[in-house]
């Protein structure tokens, strides 16, 4: 009996022995690994075109292209950041267990940002969410020379803004490998070919009836794509972990001019709202900056020598016990 006894003994300290290490070493992944920050796009400076805008008055469509009185500009268009709504967002990477990231779920709510170690988690494989709520301002400018081709009421070459638009929301899935060396650990931004997209219903009243029709009339964005460059990425950390992200960026959306009667579209930038181009004609490009800060606490991965102590440690305690 005083033989299973202290057999029992040996095994309850050898699990607890074990269980100590496993605490030692809370970074390590256990099912999944979910990993959070918290993101701000500080700067967006995007411009292009002349992309052709309904906005010219001709009720009789007698400029021969025009659609239910919309006659067409062609203009320019500067797209920046709210100056006054600030553009707040989250990315969430999981790992491990089989668990990933669907279109379907919500953010990371559903996950505690627990301790992570970058040296256990390094080259391990991740599925990341990345979402925006983008407020927005943007002028359109009219370069248009042509007779008649002109904003409704409006001198030739006029300009109009239109500020504090959103939000515009904006997701996107990519996988990424987890490297304990690159800022943000490599998981964000997106790579370019996983552009943030989202599909929404903003509606811009512009305060006049500009095909003469008696309804006033509205700009309205159905869809809008925004990439970053994979090249000239440049990375700053700041001492209290921040990064500053800075890249080239590519915009495409979708849009019309409406009224109760009808909405003649148009779209800004070039490419798809899959692939919006980063160059040629009517390409919407320019400089952008964000930050992302890690949610989750960093702790160094423990020594094995320091593992080895606990063990010989837990090992002693059982055999005075004994």
């Amino acid at each position: 009996m005083a033989k299973k006894t202290t057999l029992q003994a040996a095994v309850y300290c050898s699990v607890l022995v074990l269980s100590f290490a496993t605490v030692a070493r809370a970074g390590e992944p256990i099912g999944f690994t979910a990993i959070k920050f918290d993101t701000t796009l500080e700067s967006l400076d995007l411009s292009g075109g002349p992309y052709p805008m309904p906005l010219a008055s001709d009720p009789g469509n007698a400029l021969g292209d025009s659609v239910e009185g919309y006659g067409f500009v062609d203009s320019t268009v500067l797209l920046t950041l709210s100056a006054g709504m600030a553009t707040l967002g989250e990315a969430c990477a999981l790992g491990g267990g089989g668990v990933g990231v669907d279109a379907g779920q919500s953010e990371c709510d559903f996950f505690p940002a627990n301790p992570i170690d970058p040296m256990e988690l390094d080259g391990d494989h991740f599925d990341v969410q990345s979402f925006f709520d983008v407020f927005f301002d943007i002028t359109v400018t009219d370069v248009d020379n042509r007779p008649g081709r002109d904003f409704a009421g409006q001198a030739d070459g006029a300009s109009f803004t239109l500020t504090d638009n959103g939000p515009a929301s904006v997701s996107t899935f990519h996988a990424a490998t987890f490297d304990k060396d690159a800022p943000n650990f490599g998981l964000i931004p997106p790579p370019q070919s996983d552009p943030y997209i989202g599909h929404f219903d903003i509606v811009i009243p512009l305060g006049g009836d500009i095909n003469g029709n008696g309804e006033d009339d509205k700009i309205k964005f159905q869809l809008a794509s925004h990439a970053a460059g994979d090249a000239f990425r440049t990375f700053t950390t700041l001492p209290n972990g921040t990064v500053i992200d800075e890249f080239d960026s590519a915009a495409f959306l979708a849009g019309a001019v409406v009224d109760v009667s009808t909405d003649p579209p148009f779209t800004l930038g070039a490419g798809s709202s899959n692939n919006p181009a980063f160059s040629g004609p009517g390409a919407l490009t320019g400089p952008t900056t964000a930050t992302s800060t890690l949610v989750n606490p960093v702790v160094p991965e423990p020594s094995t020598a320091l593992l080895l102590v606990v063990g010989l440690i837990g090992l002693l305690g059982c055999r005075r016990k004994r």
